[in-house]
This record gives C-alpha cells, structure tokens and sequence, in this order.
C-alpha cells in the first residue's frame, strides 16, 4: 500500500510541473486561447524607421515664343541630386501588409544648360534693339518639408513593394544664374546703365516663384536584410509622379520693357526617382 501511495505522490507532482494549467490556479485560464500578433516588417507589429536617401529630380518646361520669329530657346529640361531624410512607422495590418506614416526633408536639385535668344541694345543705348545670343547655366534648388501615408505589401520572403500619396510643403528656393553672351556687339548693363562687360552671374531667393504644396504619387520597391531580430536595414527605389506642377505658368523672367512678352514658360513639371535606405527598429 504504502509503495503504492509513493508511486501515485511522485506520479501527481511530475504532472504538476510539467504542466502547470492541470492544478495550479496560476496557470492558464480554461478555455483562454492566445493571439498570435501579425509578423511586421521587423518582428513586432510596430517598427520604427529612420531613412536616408537622395533624390534624381527631373524638371521639364514648355516653352512658347511671341512676337519675334528669330528669337530661339533650348533651355526646356534639366535634372540633378538632391538629399532627402525621413522618420517613419510602421504598423503591420498581416503578416504580408501594413501601413506607414513619414515625415520628412527633400531637398529638389536641378540644372539647365543650353542657349536663349534675348534682346539686346546696340551701344551706346541707342533704343534699337537686335536678338544677342546668350549661353545660360542655370542652377535650381527647392527644399520641401514633406508627410505622407502608404500601403506595404510583401511579396516574397523578403521582397516588398510600397505605394502612397506624399504631400510637399515649399520651404524655400533658391538659384544660381550665369549668362554669357555670345554676340560680340552686345553686353551687359548695370540698374545706372553702365555697361558690365558679357558675363554675369544673379544668385537669388526666389520661393515666392514655386507652387507653394505639391501632392506626388509614390511607388517603390525594397528588399529587407535583417540585421538582428529587432533591426533590419530596408533599401527601395522610388519613383515619384507630381500631380501639381512645379511653378505657375510665366513664373520665369519673360518680358522686356520695350519689346513685351518675348516667351512664355508653361506645363514645368518636376518629378524624381529616389533611391532610399532605412534602419527599422522594433517598438
């Protein structure tokens, strides 16, 4: 008997440890099930990420000549790098998809290079007026603050594809202009009317020309490499497609006192592929 109780009071205890919900009221709760919390684009479903990047801006213009036949312009297009930081969230809705919130800094960088036909009077300022040909190397920079919502979808083990509406907030602008003519009866004259020679170089802030928020379509694709279970480092290329312009129309310099409207700038558009790489963290 005795040997028989020993056996039944070992027997009971191994099954008390081994499973505590069997008697011990600090176990699980009978018929209490846990969740499971989605896999995020880290682990947990709330990552926090910090991103690095630059953008390759590519600006366009459509330009429109009055009055005067001869005059020619190639100045339509131009491109340029500019730096971009975000900090964003992360929150996974399923294991493949979740939604991100970003704020951010973009600074757009682009430049011009070409010729332009623009008026020029014959010295000494004798009111007659022939087309100078000018070269012109212009050099534009916008900064914006920027907020934005997209959807993450992941479509292989570590392959992802993101897709959303940014919007651009203007902060300021800025140029650098450099003119050279290459008429050789033509220069340059000072706000006195002294002439200044054939070259010269404006440098100016001008915000005030630029369309003040701008709303672009982002999609992107990225690829995670997991540093550790709470880090991973995320690289995407991103393209951005406006759907404001850059600047109103006319926005440009345009006009000359005695000639009139010579050309008209329209349609500038601005769009950019970004390159980006994010450190995501664990919340």
């Amino acid at each position: 008997m005795l040997r028989c109780f020993l056996l039944f009071t070992i027997a009971l205890v191994t099954a008390v440890y081994a499973d505590e919900d069997v008697l011990r009221p600090r176990g699980r709760v009978s018929g209490q099930t846990s969740i499971p919390q989605p896999e995020g684009l880290v682990h947990n479903p709330w990552a926090l990420g910090i991103e690095l990047g630059g953008s390759l801006s590519f600006y366009a213009q459509d330009i429109t000549l009055h009055q005067l036949p001869d005059y020619e312009t190639n100045i339509t297009s131009g491109s340029g790098l500019g730096p971009l930081i975000n900090l964003a969230l992360d929150y996974a809705l399923n294991d493949d998809m979740g939604v991100q919130a970003r704020l951010g800094y973009d600074k757009k960088h682009y430049t011009l290079s070409g010729y332009l036909d623009a008026p020029c009077e014959t010295p000494p300022r004798s009111g007659f007026y022939l087309p100078a040909r000018l070269n012109q190397d212009y050099s534009q920079t916008i900064n914006y603050w920027t907020g934005g919502l997209a959807f993450r979808y992941r479509f292989a083990e570590n392959w992802l594809v993101i897709g959303g509406l940014t919007y651009h907030s203007l902060s300021n602008a800025s140029y650098t202009e450099t003119d050279t003519i290459l008429t050789p009866t033509c220069q340059f004259y000072d706000q006195g009317g002294n002439p200044i020679g054939q070259r010269q170089q404006i440098s100016h802030s001008n915000t005030a020309d630029f369309t003040a928020a701008r709303w672009s379509i982002d999609i992107g694709i990225g690829y995670r490499v997991p540093l550790s279970k709470n880090v991973v480092l995320l690289p995407r290329l991103n393209g951005q497609l406006f759907l404001t312009e850059v600047a109103p129309n006319n926005s440009a310099s345009g006009f000359h006192q005695a000639l009139g409207q010579i050309y008209s700038y329209t349609n500038r558009r601005l769009h950019a592929l970004q390159l980006v790489v994010g450190i995501w963290f664990n919340l």
